[in-house]
């Protein structure tokens, strides 16, 4: 969901743009926005525990969410990508860009991945950094869509850098590049959604790929559906529901998981169980988890039973959250908000006024900020028009009529892009000062930021 109508920057990005489009903090509109809407009695609260919820209490800010939320009656069955308004109150200072950041997290498993022998062994961990985007899902804020042109970058331990870009506004569309010396990492999204009424259909449109480059292998993956419950009345909830499968498209080797939909009294909720098989359907490995904390692997047989005395495989744990901590971030998102010691591009999402009025608690100013934003936004839409000119992505190019697999979304679904390789190579000066909330510009016409 964007954060304004209209020219309003949309939401972005493979995993990040399904967590936004859920991460709404939702649960704090209840049965206020019904008493605008008019169909409270139409709406059906779905309770994991499967136990009676209370809306009788209408929370705080309660003419500030009416306001907000009155033509979400007008959206049922439609994609709500870049269709509803979203107040700053309910956000978490952290960009879509930054969020898809989030997964170098888990990079040192395609370390490890680069490093091993077997094949399948190398798909399993793979399927371990494809993992981590999940341990952020239940974060209920709502992060802030990326301006046309914006930017992300962040340099880790092993020389892993992640960079970047929003590209395309409408569509909205969000690429991203990750690399150290043994892998490389790929992600293009074009995410689209359906407004059911108390429910929403996140549909995560996009390609992510990984290539390891001690091996030449190239994997793909596309992910299940996501849900999120009760968005309008109730508590809002989220689950990730169907089939996920991450090839290997040089060996045909394939992992299969199935997201267990949530049933009543939690039953299944967050269970993820499925197989690694070989090009031939073979199964190799047993798999299962919880999508919101582990996923372990064994050897198995070909009715897909472990084998006696084969070791478990610990793949991946979902990252410790600090306790207490207002929006659930990480110790890793917190550093990804943070730009103490460094000096990034002037189009980097930490440069943002908005942002970091809303990371200090002052949300008015935030507001303001993030109006600002959006005004130079449409100013520069109608520059362009008017000059008879386009926007050209800065460190991303499109590849149109580039190979597509078998189990990714076509082109027409969403488009090829590739890193142009020289987003770290852009002069920086050293950092003197912290450059949180200063002098953002993705502008292609600066000139109007000015006046």
């Amino acid at each position: 969901m964007p954060d304004d109508k209209g020219d309003a920057p949309a939401d972005t990005g493979f995993f990040g743009a399904i967590t936004s489009a859920i991460g709404t903090s939702l649960s704090y509109v209840a049965d206020s926005v019904n008493s605008v809407m008019g169909f409270y009695d139409e709406l059906e609260v779905n309770n994991p525990e499967g136990q009676a919820q209370d809306t009788s209490d209408a929370g705080p800010d309660t003419k500030q969410r009416q306001a907000a939320f009155t033509s979400y009656k007008d959206y049922i069955g439609m994609d709500i990508t870049s269709l509803v308004t979203l107040p700053v109150w309910i956000m978490e200072p952290f960009t879509i860009l930054q969020r898809l950041a989030e997964i170098m997290e888990y990079s040192p498993h395609l370390d490890t991945a680069a490093g091993t022998e077997d094949q399948y062994e190398r798909l399993l961990w793979v399927l371990a950094f494809a993992m981590g985007p999940y341990a952020c899902m239940e974060r209920t804020w709502k992060p802030f869509n990326p301006i046309l042109g914006e930017t992300f970058e962040v340099e880790l331990d092993q020389n892993v850098k992640f960079f970047a870009e929003q590209v395309s506004h409408h569509p909205p569309i969000g690429v991203g590049h990750g690399e150290n010396e043994h892998w490389t990492y790929d992600i293009v999204s074009a995410p689209s959604t359906k407004f059911l009424g108390n429910s929403v259909e996140i549909y995560p449109i996009g390609r992510s790929r990984i290539k390891l480059k001690s091996t030449g292998e190239l994997f793909t993956l596309r992910p299940c559906n996501v849900k999120a419950h009760n968005v309008i009345v109730g508590g809002v909830w989220v689950d990730n529901e169907g089939d996920y499968t991450l090839e290997n498209t040089t060996t045909g080797a394939k992992a299969h998981l199935y997201f267990t939909p949530c049933g009543w009294f939690s039953s299944g909720r967050y269970e993820v169980s499925g197989h690694v098989t070989s090009a031939e359907g073979e199964k190799i490995y047993t798999l299962g988890g919880k999508w919101n904390d582990f996923l372990d692997a064994q050897r198995c047989d070909q009715e897909g039973n472990p084998l006696p005395d084969a070791p478990v495989i610990h793949l991946w744990k979902a990252a410790a959250k600090p306790e207490g901590d207002k929006y659930g971030f990480t110790h890793f998102a917190h550093k990804l908000m943070s730009s103490k010691g460094i000096n990034p591009l002037r189009s980097d999402s930490r440069r943002r006024a908005d942002r970091l009025a809303l990371q200090k608690g002052e949300t008015s100013e935030a507001a303001t900020a993030k109006h600002t934003l959006e005004e130079i936004q449409r100013a520069e839409k109608r520059e362009r028009e008017a000059r008879g000119e386009k926007w050209t992505p800065r460190y991303f190019k499109s590849t149109a009529g580039a190979k597509v697999f078998d189990i990714e979304f076509t082109e027409e679904e969403c488009p090829l892009w590739e890193y142009a390789g020289d987003a770290f190579k852009q002069p920086r000066d050293p950092a003197t000062v912290d450059v949180a909330g200063k002098d953002f510009c993705p502008w292609q016409y600066p000139e109007l930021a000015d006046e």
